[in-house]
């Protein structure tokens, strides 16, 4: 499903109601940080937060998204990228380029997901 909140920065509560839905593209939006109806959103395969305005981001809500394989986050303004975005369990691609965090460094980024995924579990405390 492709969602435009153009008018609101939220997405509809009634959303929630949706879990069976496995793709969310929520990209070009004014969102300014993941919605709350996302997290009960089970099934959820693909999420695209691309071009957004997306500040922080809490893995903690994020884990439990466990079918969750494709993360993109590209060109919003995160200022940290937590480490614990890697115990997302199935995550396989997240896109983070185009964001103002200077850790991990573009030449990480650049190498892929695969990657960058590695790099952040290494920085998970134990």
């Amino acid at each position: 499903a492709v969602v435009s909140t153009q008018s609101t920065g939220e997405l509809p509560q009634e959303m929630s109601a949706l879990a069976a839905l496995e793709d969310l593209n929520m990209s070009h939006n004014k969102l300014t940080e993941i919605p709350e109806t996302v997290y009960s959103m089970s099934a959820i395969c693909s999420l695209i937060l691309s071009n957004n305005q997306i500040s922080k981001v809490e893995p903690s809500k994020l884990i439990g998204l466990s079918s969750l394989v494709c993360l993109d986050l590209e060109n919003n303004n995160i200022g940290r990228l937590p480490p614990e975005l890697s115990l997302i369990p199935n995550l396989r691609t997240l896109l983070v380029m185009g964001n103002s965090f200077k850790i991990p460094r573009a030449d990480v980024l650049a190498r892929g997901s695969t990657e960058v995924i590695a790099w952040l579990k290494n920085k998970v405390p134990l």
